[in-house]
């Protein structure tokens, strides 16, 4: 028995310290789940929100949201405009150093911002959404940078400064390392470092010590990628992390009879819903696409399957919670009959095997889900797929893992995909600019109308709101009439923290990490 002491007690000095009053202090390191690995830590290149939380802790904007969401100086001190609305001049911070020693200067953020959008070699995820807004940046001074306009733009700061590709990271890395090394080896401005990825294993952030700002109190922050919501849940109950973000439906009541585990829920900017893609030749027939959204009854769906991490959604591509969300909103409602119907008048008959077919082919499609990314992501497939089946189409499901399962939908590889669009503001532009918007960077339908284009550039050109919630409400309506989405749900911000952690703040616009600490 004594032996034993002997032994645990150097185990226990290596995770905790005495303060000056002789009482230990527990270790300042915290692990967070993650649903996903991330995929990149280069802003410009970065799509998802697993990367895009841990690259939250490691670079900064211009300008930030806080808690309840307003819009406040971050790298820049102060901002003004012209009076015609094209030209944007930001004040900056000085004295702010990159992780690796180099100065923050204007020099530099207009380094970045060229690179979004002209440099040939960068990736040009964010390039026509930018070029769509900027026609220039310049740096007058180190601490100043002027940003001029293409037109007046109500969503400016929204679509480009708030934007992950507006991340302001260090010139010298990039330079010294190159494209591919800098992504993997990634420099900020922001309260942690980074230390190290792993792979399928973790992503290790170490405590900036030089921050300009208000240090952060954890000294590690270790994300773990954790994609089934039970392996969450096993790892925060036994103490192998702290947060879990993923939870099923039937966790949170018994969760929250825990006493050592606190569940917090908000609703969130995340849409969930199946994207057809309606330009491929089978269904660029609208009746085929209508067909497929009376096929299937996403009320009971989500009602059934995602419970209360989620809120069925009829606008599909707009959160609930955005300002412009329509008060009268319709989707398509379940009707398999009319959906049958559809079907024979667009000529697929029904032969053996229950599959339709045309001209001797099958009505077959694609449909790609991801694996563990959503509230129930697999189970929604295998209800869609057995909706689709009913009324005669033959459903080839392929479920991915997610880096996989991006690199398909980003090559159209798909007929209909289960996916999701992530934002931390209720701004209406940015769901519907890049998903609808011709050549929208997240358009991957490649989707084109003039009327929706029309409508999306008008709103952003006047700064009253009702004019822009009435031609937001125009975009949705005609959406819905070319049936290019079926709806699903909002997803609820989920965070299932031990009581260990202390300092996390639960809103839907931000995830901070600098907050947090361990308590006892």
């Amino acid at each position: 028995m004594g032996w034993k002491t002997l032994v645990l007690l150097p185990l226990l000095l290596l995770t905790a310290c005495a303060n000056s009053s002789g009482a230990v202090e527990p270790k300042q390191e915290a692990t967070i789940a993650l649903p996903q690995d991330i995929i990149t830590l280069d802003p410009l290149d970065t799509l998802d929100a697993p990367s895009i939380t841990v690259e939250n802790a490691l670079f900064e904007t211009l300008v930030r949201r806080d808690d309840t969401g307003e819009i406040v100086p971050s790298l820049a001190l102060s901002w003004s405009t012209s009076p015609d609305g094209l030209t944007w001049t930001f004040q900056l911070q000085k004295g702010v150093k990159f992780h690796d020693g180099s100065d923050f200067t204007a020099s530099v953020v207009k380094w970045q911002f060229d690179r979004v959008l002209f440099d040939p070699d960068a990736p040009v995820r964010f390039r026509k959404q930018w070029q769509d807004v900027l026609e220039s940046v310049e740096a007058p001074a180190s601490d100043q940078i002027v940003f001029h306009l293409r037109s007046p733009n109500v969503a400016f700061m929204e679509l480009v400064l708030l934007s992950n590709a507006g991340f302001i990271t260090s010139k010298e890395n990039f330079d010294r390392r190159g494209a591919k090394e800098a992504a993997l080896h990634p420099v900020g401005t922001g309260p942690f470092i980074f230390e190290s990825w792993t792979p399928g294993q973790e992503v290790v952030l170490k405590k900036n010590p030089d921050y300009w700002g208000e240090k952060a109190k954890l000294d590690t922050l270790i994300f773990r990628p954790i994609s089934e919501a039970n392996t969450q849940v096993i790892e925060l109950e036994t103490g192998g992390i702290h947060m879990a973000t993923k939870l099923n439906a039937e966790d949170v009541g018994r969760l929250q009879s825990q006493a050592q585990i606190e569940i917090l829920l908000t609703p969130a900017y995340r849409t969930r819903y199946l994207r057809l893609n309606g330009t491929n030749q089978l269904l660029s027939d609208l009746r085929l696409r209508q067909a497929m959204n009376y096929a299937i009854d996403g009320p009971t769906l989500v009602a059934s399957l995602v419970g209360q991490l989620g809120v069925y959604n009829p606008a599909a591509i707009l959160p609930r919670s955005s300002w412009a969300y329509p008060e009268e909103v319709t989707a398509y409602p379940y009707d398999p009959q009319k959906a049958r119907a559809l079907l024979e008048e667009a000529g697929w008959m029904l032969h053996d095997q229950g599959v339709r077919e045309k001209d001797g082919q099958p009505l077959a499609i694609t449909f790609l889900a991801p694996s563990g990314r959503y509230a129930a992501d697999k189970e929604i497939s295998e209800a869609v797929k057995k909706y689709l089946e009913d009324v005669g189409f033959q459903v080839d499901v392929k479920v991915l893992e997610w880096a996989t399962f991006l690199e398909e939908y980003r090559a159209r590889r798909f007929d209909l995909v289960l996916i999701g669009t992530d934002q931390e503001s209720p701004e209406p532009a940015l769901f519907l600019n890049p998903l609808v918007q011709t050549g929208g960077r997240l358009n991957y339908s490649d989707y084109s109308d003039t009327l929706v284009d029309s409508w999306l550039e008008a709103a952003l050109n006047t700064s009253n709101r009702d004019e822009r919630k009435e031609l937001y409400k125009r975009v949705l309506s005609r959406v819905e009439e070319l049936a290019w989405f079926i709806p699903l749900y909002d997803e609820v911000k989920v965070a299932a923290l031990s009581s260990q952690l202390k300092g996390y703040r639960h809103n839907p616009a931000t995830t901070r990490f600098d907050t947090l600490y361990i308590g006892r």
